[in-house]
């Protein structure tokens, strides 16, 4: 059996979520300003504490900036409903748009690219998320400082590994 299908037999059942209201987590980026994050293991914990219970909701994106030392920049993006399945459209217009905003707001900087949600996706899925951003953000001169998953069940590293 590939992994591919027991990820698709071990799905979790879904969870119940309130998306209503303003998003309140971002209000903990404010300290956060600053931090060095010295690893992708770090990356995925201020992603986890930024994105809070949002991990519970439907699939979205989260960028989060980082400056030429690895410091937390007060500059997050937040796309909701992300596509389960990765395109190479979206992929290469969002790789386009962080190198702008690298290069106006911090050359030299990097980018933490989270795949946030109980999308209900499998391994695959996000594997094939990680090889598109990878191409992309590479192909766009984006310096990724990682790829990381945040769902129910925590965060997790994707890239690099």
């Amino acid at each position: 059996m590939r992994l591919c299908d027991r990820a698709a037999m071990t799905r979790r059942p879904p969870h119940t979520w309130d998306a209503d209201g303003p998003d309140d987590d971002l209000a903990d980026l404010a300290a956060l300003v600053g931090t060095r994050i010295a690893s992708p293991a770090a990356a995925a914990r201020l992603v986890q504490d930024l994105v809070g219970p949002e991990a519970y909701g439907p699939p979205a994106l989260w960028c989060v900036l980082l400056d030429a030392d690895d410091r937390v920049l007060p500059l997050v993006l937040a796309i909701s409903e992300r596509p389960l399945a990765v395109s190479d459209g979206f992929a290469q217009y969002l790789a386009d748009d962080l190198a702008a905003v690298l290069e106006q707001h911090a050359v030299g900087g990097s980018v933490v690219v989270a795949l946030v949600g109980d999308g209900d996706e499998d391994v695959c899925g996000q594997l094939s998320w990680v090889v598109e951003l990878e191409r992309t953000l590479g192909g766009a001169g984006v310096p990724m400082h990682a790829i990381v998953a945040v769902g129910p069940h925590g965060p997790a590293v994707l890239a690099p590994v």
